[in-house]
């Protein structure tokens, strides 16, 4: 293995961090302006900690700050039926502003924007800073662990999965619906021994429950976009047959609302294997995932509660989740009436390389079989001129992509970051 990771092991030195208990009003920082950044400032502010904002896109922190009212971001509570206001406590393109003594730094951002925003940020944390991705699907141990090495310096990081907001922004910069809060969802952190007082300080922080993880594994193998999105997409879009036939569509197709029975046997298909894969990575490292790889219907049902009315197949839990209601497709009107595939959009971008190849590449180190996966990236990556499987095998040079491959790692070595 070239770039040696190894240091993932838990015995990873980091200073102690905030506990449930002295987190009340303490700092926080929020990398990037979306949607979630967006609910954080208004919700966290409001319920009285301070939230900075690190925006280092082009103009982005100075298009909020302009658009900010006097009163800060109004958080709608859709489901409740109640609205907050609050600002964000600074706001900068500069990391060396908004970061040191933020205790808690969360990263709601695509899985690309990890590693940079990683590289920014670290040099100006606090040593017992935590840093919490969210999602952290793809990957993000190896990552952090491979910008700590760069830089020569490390604190704890905490991943979740899934994302905990259902959320969208209705004026950038001035207000954001959130639709819905998961029921839970799962964490684990590096070094794993920090697991319980990060998780018991998010808990509080963000108002939901956290499992607790014993390793990244079943973060990375959790069936959300890498599963949930690459199997619709590709039964909506070839197993429904108006793409294969390079036929446009009428109309927005709705991603959950319309699911069918061809998109529901695809996310079974590639759930099936998600679960091979699981069980091969326990059985090679036992104790790596705690029992905690779920079938897409049981994780729905885990993290959605009583959103969903209907569980009997993953399309009933898409079609009856109250929180999926509404949410459109990657697509793009090229024409009046008609709507074609949008290969650009991060359904796309990010869900294939940083998802669903991510695991992928996990299974070809374990010798599991994925020939439904290889079904679904071998479509995808013809659409979007990329070349991620090459006779049946990951290519590690195609870029970009979150494989054990890429990274260089043997089973050995994944034995070695993951064993308890």
């Amino acid at each position: 293995m070239s770039n040696r990771l190894l240091t993932l092991a838990s015995h990873i030195q980091t200073a102690d961090v905030a506990t449930a208990a002295t987190s009340a009003g303490m700092t926080v920082a929020v990398c990037g302006g979306g949607n979630a950044a967006h609910v954080m400032v208004g919700d966290l502010g409001s319920r009285g900690y301070t939230v900075n904002l690190y925006l280092p896109f082009r103009d982005e922190a100075e298009r909020f700050t302009a658009a900010l009212p006097s009163n800060g971001v109004k958080i709608n509570y859709v489901t409740k039926g109640k609205v907050a206001h609050s600002k964000p406590g600074r706001v900068s393109k500069l990391a060396k502003d908004v970061i040191p003594g933020a205790k808690f730094i969360f990263i709601p951002l695509p899985v690309f924007a990890h590693e940079p925003t990683l590289m920014d940020i670290v040099p100006h944390c606090d040593d017992d800073a935590v840093i919490v991705a969210m999602p952290a699907t793809g990957c993000f141990d190896w990552t952090a662990t491979k910008v700590f090495n760069k830089l020569g310096k490390r604190v704890t990081i905490a991943g979740i999965a899934p994302l905990p907001y259902v959320c969208r922004i209705v004026k950038y910069g001035a207000e954001v619906n959130l639709m819905g809060v998961k029921d839970k969802v799962g964490m684990a952190t590096l070094p794993s021994r920090k697991i319980n007082e990060v998780a018991a300080v998010v808990e509080e922080v963000i108002g939901l429950r956290v499992e607790r993880y014993p390793s990244f594994v079943p973060i990375t193998l959790t069936p959300t976009n890498p599963i949930m999105h690459t199997g619709r997409l590709y039964g909506m879009f070839v197993g429904a047959g108006y793409w294969r036939d390079r036929k446009g569509y009428p109309g927005m197709i709705k991603f959950y609302d319309d699911c069918d029975a061809v998109s529901n046997e695809w996310l079974h298909r590639l759930n099936a294997e998600n679960q091979k894969i699981g069980e091969a990575i326990e059985k090679a490292i036992p104790g790596c995932t705690g029992g905690k790889v779920r079938n897409i219907n049981e994780f729905l049902k885990w993290t959605y509660g009583p959103d969903i009315s209907k569980w009997d197949t993953a399309g009933d839990c898409y079609r009856t989740n109250k929180q999926f209601k509404g949410v459109g497709s990657p697509m793009i009107e090229v024409a009046p009436s008609y709507w074609v595939p949008d290969f650009k959009n991060r359904y796309f971008s990010e869900d294939f390389p940083f998802g669903l190849i991510a695991n992928r590449g996990l299974a070809e180190l374990l010798g599991v079989p994925t020939p439904d996966m290889d079904t679904v990236i071998e479509w995808a990556q013809k659409e979007m001129g990329k070349k991620w499987l090459v006779n049946g095998k990951i290519n590690p040079t195609e870029k970009p992509q979150m494989t054990p491959q890429a990274f260089g790692f043997t089973l050995a070595d994944i034995r070695k970051m993951y064993a308890h």
